[in-house]
């Protein structure tokens, strides 16, 4: 579980369509590929390899390795890991939580990161980044 000193990304989004179908985008090698992205391998079950590739120009060109560190379809899931790119290799932990609605489903999304200066770069990066992926992946499904 992560600490309470860390920091914490949260994020709300709609997505039309029902929550099978959101979960697998977020959980599943290609429908992470359509969204996240460019390239990811995925083991959908908790403690299952996830391994995520970026390949466009200005990318790192590491892969992020990690694990599902929660699994509930389809209602949560989670992963832990990262690369070298990131202070001590770890990039955090992503939780994913489903909510049903009349419309669709609610998709929560909480990053924790370490409460620590060196991570501070990372955090305004993701604060960014995070709601442009998650309006990708609300496009990219089909109700």
């Amino acid at each position: 579980m992560p600490d309470p000193a860390n920091v914490l990304l949260e994020f709300r989004t709609e997505v039309a369509a029902p929550m099978a179908r959101v979960f697998a985008a977020l959980s599943e090698g290609g429908g992470l590929a359509r969204w996240f992205c460019d390239q990811a391998e995925s083991e959908p079950v908790r403690g299952g390899r996830l391994v995520l590739r970026w390949t466009r120009h200005g990318s790192s060109g590491l892969p992020f390795e990690g694990r599902w560190v929660e699994f509930q379809p389809p209602l949560r899931c989670a992963f832990e890991g990262g690369n070298a790119d990131y202070p001590d290799g770890y990039a955090g932990r992503v939780e994913f939580e489903l909510v049903d609605h009349e419309a669709g489903t609610e998709l929560v999304t909480r990053h924790h990161l370490p409460g620590r200066l060196d991570y501070e770069p990372i955090a305004v990066r993701y604060r960014a980044a995070w709601p442009r992926a998650l309006a990708r992946l609300a496009g990219s499904i089909v109700a």
